[in-house]
């Protein structure tokens, strides 16, 4: 069990707060939390596994406002799990630090530091901006591993939006990535947003110091993309990256990432909501062409069924595997409660290439129960 002292700090913090909200001294506090279980079980050629777990995020969040529109926040979220399986060795339990963040906004800037959620672009499943987050359409808790950074971020009057971003990295894959960043070495980067006629679109850059582990190899890496999204009778948006790796040790320095989607809501029934989304992932030693390639499609679907249910599935084919995966999730929400139930069937794949970021989904046929509490 990881628990380091800032993680012992923050529980104490936690613990020691009331369980409700509160005001005094112009400070605004609020203590709440999610706690969840779960049980999953798949069938699979190789093997057989089954995995069940509880989790438990409370999160504290103290602001304050300090005239002319300016607010100082502090936000603090723990995890707590413990999961026992099938798999050999995984049996596992944590305390560790989930959000630690710092901000201070104003009527059109906002100033975060800490261990945050950067996340951005249009794309629902098949995310080439998937950079710094790894959220699953899958997961109705949408978790995901923050990152340690400072972000400002400025709304232009036109909803025009400006970020600038420095992270420091720990070592850890994230997103998409192939490899991590090197200890000591801030990454940099921005985002710029402008509105065009019926949508927006998006010039993203980052550009930071990699690490091949075991090997003391590093070299740099830079990342630019253009995105846009537009609402015409349809919903319509692109993702596109284009990556080098300064690395001659590398055979294929050059990646080049595109995805395009669509969505509509079909007027049957209580509304057919529906999303389709192909990438492409092409590999090379030069800046142009392709050596290699990865082609993935995926559609999903969501149909409410009444206030409280709903019925969803994603399904993905890989053009270069040629597997076909599908997930199938029927959900109730009432009051504080979730009731998350959903059957999956993910062939067996050697490719090592996987549009669920870092996050490998798991192998075979089976179906998960999962139950969530907000208070």
């Amino acid at each position: 069990m990881r628990l380091t002292w800032k993680t012992a700090v923050c529980a104490a913090i936690v613990v020691l707060l009331p369980p409700a909200s509160y005001a005094a001294s112009g400070s605004s506090y609020l203590f709440s939390g999610e706690a969840s279980g779960w049980a999953l079980g798949s069938l699979a050629e190789r093997d057989n596994t089954w995995n069940v777990g509880a989790r438990y995020i409370p999160a504290f969040t103290a602001y304050k406002e300090s005239g002319a529109g300016k607010m100082l926040d502090l936000y603090i979220y723990l995890n707590a799990f413990a999961a026992a399986s099938s798999i050999e060795d995984y049996d596992n339990y944590d305390l560790d630090l989930y959000r630690l963040v710092f901000r201070y906004a104003t009527h059109r800037t906002e100033t975060r530091i800490g261990l945050q959620k950067i996340a951005f672009g249009p794309a629902m499943v098949l995310r080439s901006l998937m950079w710094f987050d790894s959220m699953d359409p899958r997961d109705p808790q949408q978790l995901t591993e923050g990152v340690w950074a400072l972000r400002f971020r400025y709304d232009a009057l036109d909803n025009s939006s400006l970020w600038l971003w420095s992270i420091y990295p720990d070592g850890e894959r994230k997103g998409l990535e192939i490899v991590p960043g090197e200890k000591g070495y801030p990454e940099l980067g921005g985002r710029y947003l402008r509105p065009v006629p019926a949508g927006e679109m998006a010039l993203t850059f980052n550009s930071r110091q990699a690490e091949m582990p075991g090997t003391g190899i590093d070299f740099r890496e830079n990342r630019i993309a253009l995105d846009g999204k537009w609402d015409i009778e349809v919903g319509l948006w692109f993702e596109a990256v284009l990556q080098h790796q300064n690395e001659d040790l590398i055979p294929m320095q050059w990646r080049k990432m595109l995805t395009l989607g669509t969505d509509y809501t079909f007027g049957v029934g209580n509304g057919l909501y529906m999303v389709l989304e192909h990438m492409g992932i092409f590999m090379s030693s030069g800046a142009w062409g392709s050596d290699e390639d990865y082609q993935t499609t995926s559609w999903m679907a969501n149909y409410p069924l009444g206030f409280i249910d709903n019925l969803s599935a994603i399904g993905f084919y890989s053009w270069s595997t040629e597997k076909y995966y599908q997930y199938l999730a029927w959900q109730r929400t009432w009051d504080n409660w979730i009731l998350h139930i959903n059957a999956f069937h993910y062939p067996e794949t050697d490719a090592s290439f996987s549009p669920f970021g870092t996050g490998q989904p798991l192998m075979g046929t089976g179906g998960q129960v999962l139950v969530i509490f907000n208070h």
